[in-house]
């Protein structure tokens, strides 16, 4: 078997409190691959949290990173076609989009591929992203269809 290749470079640590930043955290997080299982909403904190192999665009060459996201002040989480059971339903992100209703409170949506999604109804928005451990190499990256 063979050894992934790692990468020594930059790791991220960011911070999302409006929806401009929030859209750069989605820039970022876009073709991250998600394990539906590897998720939670912590109801008691407003929590919720999740595992993903970033791809990272941020650099020239193709590598994915371990990252955890997690969102605060959720007072609520809904979701559309999702497995939250399985350990086989794999999610690919496309989106992370903010729907005000009245600021700062709003709708967050985790926009998937195959029309599945998340919905997070927050009191404001508080999106932190944070790398973990080293970047490794992928042979290629992902690949977006033309509309």
């Amino acid at each position: 078997m063979r050894e992934k290749e790692i990468i020594m470079s930059n790791i991220l640590k960011l911070i999302a409190q409006n929806d401009e930043q929030l859209t750069i955290l989605s820039s970022l997080a876009q073709d991250s691959i998600i394990k539906s299982n590897e998720m939670g909403y912590d109801k008691k904190n407003k929590r919720f949290a999740l595992l993903m192999n970033r791809y990272r665009h941020e650099e020239e060459s193709p590598s994915r990173i371990r990252t955890a996201i997690h969102f605060d002040y959720v007072n609520s989480v809904k979701s559309v076609g999702i497995d939250k059971q399985s350990k086989d339903d794999i999610l690919v992100l496309l989106a992370i989009r903010f729907e005000g209703k009245s600021k700062p409170s709003g709708l967050i949506f985790l926009e998937f591929s195959n029309n599945k999604s998340l919905s997070f109804d927050v009191e404001s928005i508080e999106a932190f992203l944070t790398d973990m451990g080293e970047p490794w190499k992928i042979p290629n990256k992902p690949i977006h269809g033309e509309d």
